[in-house]
């Protein structure tokens, strides 16, 4: 999520796979300016809420920890994007497909972080995984572009697997509803930061998304501590424009790591 005109960005994230060993955690990583927390803790199997983070299914989300005090509301926008229909995610157990959900939502609350209060009123995309997953075992790379514009939500992914298959998912949602995303190609800077993407529909039609600012990221934790593998991604937050239409949203790229 992202309240651009605050410099708010942040995530929150749950992991209950029943195969996620070592790999099952609560997070909550919030930027405010130059001012960062993270808070990382075991999660039970099948339960949503840690030590100190809530992560209620009824879009309530709540933070009670020494640097963090927060309650955020998230309520959905549009349609949700089912990147289940094409099969892009390969299942790690066979005849076991992993299901994923995007939606976009605004999401709004107060918080206490390092004795400083702050408001949220945001934007930001909630997602729905289930199904088993291992990152390192199913996915040699992938990327993912995720907006919010006036009045319409893109996402947009591009994997590629450990057969060496490369594929891309993704839509444009607005009131009209959800147009498919055929192709996409990324441009990143030398350092391999998101510079803009070329998104091509199921239709034949393309749309251009460029980057205007960078704004905030952090690195996201992905499967277990471990010598071998190891799945390292990062997420940037930036301004952007949809053919010249403004908005805000991230950039997550995700690679395996096999220098070990």
């Amino acid at each position: 999520y992202w309240d651009v005109e605050r410099k708010i960005f942040g995530s929150f994230h749950v992991s209950t796979s029943p195969n996620g060993d070592g790999a099952r955690r609560a997070r909550c990583s919030l930027i405010v300016g130059h001012d960062e927390v993270e808070i990382i803790e075991t999660l039970d199997r099948g339960s949503f809420s840690s030590e100190s983070i809530s992560f209620g299914l009824d879009g309530t989300i709540t933070v009670s920890h020494p640097d963090l005090d927060a309650s955020f509301t998230n309520t959905p926008l549009h349609t949700p994007a089912v990147f289940s229909l094409h099969e892009l995610i390969p299942p790690l157990v066979p005849g076991k497909p992993l299901q994923h959900f995007q939606q976009a939502c605004n999401i709004r609350g107060d918080f206490t972080m390092h004795g400083s209060q702050h408001h949220l009123d945001g934007l930001g995309m909630r997602d729905r995984t289930w199904g088993f997953r291992d990152e390192a075992a199913q996915w040699a790379e992938y990327a993912g572009l995720v907006c919010v514009f006036d009045g319409a939500f893109l996402t947009a992914m591009k994997f590629l697997g450990t057969d060496g298959q490369l594929g891309t998912d993704g839509y444009l949602i607005d009131h009209e509803g959800a147009r498919h995303l055929r192709e996409v190609t990324f441009r990143r800077t030398a350092a391999a930061q998101f510079l803009a993407a070329t998104l091509t529909f199921d239709d034949g039609s393309s749309r251009r998304c460029t980057m205007h600012s960078r704004e905030a990221g952090f690195f996201v934790p992905m499967g277990v501590e471990t010598e071998g593998p190891a799945f390292g991604t990062y997420d940037d937050f930036m301004t952007l424009d949809l053919d010249g239409v403004p908005g805000a949203g991230f950039f997550e790229q995700g690679i395996v790591h096999r220098v070990a």
